[in-house]
């Protein structure tokens, strides 16, 4: 990589921490101020609030002062996955349900992508005030520390987070058959409705792994970079190397990933 995309990067971590910590205060300002009017549904139980729309203005606004002429992906405006020059992936309100009903998990999403992979990934969750942060081959930072994934080798004493989107209720049964192989396997499971911020605890060892088998580009770019440089394995939810266009996410330490893999692949 040349020293001038080197730079490039630098001020991508510093854009994207700026404007996922904008958001994430704005978010919270709103917290549990939401009058129900304000809720839209884009699809079948699938949920956009003001308060989603206005983050990613936020988001957007502070990427184009800085990267004008880059490409945004983003939840609410859309756009494309292009795998040349720059492009940014930003999730506005990952947990908009969570939200919606003032349950307190949810988080922002920004990711820098060149040439089609992932190098700078921020999360930030307001509620707890924590910013996960990551560039490629240069490591995973919490709240700036230095942070890996667990050190958990055995699968029955692992604690593993999942999600399943309402959306896709007509394709429950895999999932649940897969649910009910991992309950019972595993030493605890938890289904938060965050994706993005599930994704950060397997790369600070919270989680030791995490699966789900729908999820968009913006809830994963960041989060799969980040249990990565965390030391971690992901793939798609066949087991295959994960990429911007995949539909699911298989995360876990090196040690579990295998093993919960083998385990979903009997559903």
């Amino acid at each position: 990589m040349t020293a001038n995309w080197q730079a490039t990067l630098s001020r991508a971590m510093r854009v994207a921490e700026e404007a996922a910590r904008a958001a994430g205060d704005h978010i919270l300002g709103e917290f549990r101020r939401l009058d129900p009017a304000e809720v839209e549904e884009k699809g079948p139980n699938d949920f956009v609030t003001r308060v989603d729309h206005e983050a990613e203005r936020l988001i957007v606004d502070i990427i184009r002062k800085e990267f004008p002429d880059h490409r945004i992906l983003a939840e609410e405006s859309g756009g494309n996955i292009h795998n040349a020059g720059g492009l940014w992936l930003v999730d506005p309100l990952d947990g908009t349900t969570n939200f919606i009903h003032g349950f307190p998990v949810f988080c922002v999403s920004v990711a820098f992508a060149l040439e089609g992979r992932s190098e700078v990934g921020v999360i930030y969750d307001p509620v707890h005030s924590e910013t996960f942060s990551c560039k490629r081959d240069e490591g995973m930072w919490l709240n700036g520390a230095p942070v890996s994934v667990s050190q958990v080798t055995d699968l029955s004493r692992a604690y593993i987070g999942t999600g399943f989107a309402s959306r896709y209720k007509g394709e429950l049964g895999p999932w649940l058959g897969q649910l009910n192989d991992v309950c019972a396997a595993v030493s605890g499971i938890r289904k938060a409705g965050a994706a993005a911020l599930d994704l950060a605890y397997v790369a600070c060892g919270r989680f030791d792994a995490f699966w789900e088998p729908h999820l968009s580009p913006w809830d994963m770019a960041a989060g799969t970079l980040m249990v990565e440089a965390a030391g971690g394995r992901i793939s798609d939810e066949s087991g295959n190397p994960w990429k911007l266009g995949s539909h699911g996410i298989i995360a876990a330490n090196a040690d579990l990933h295998a093993p919960l893999l083998a385990l979903l692949k009997r559903n």
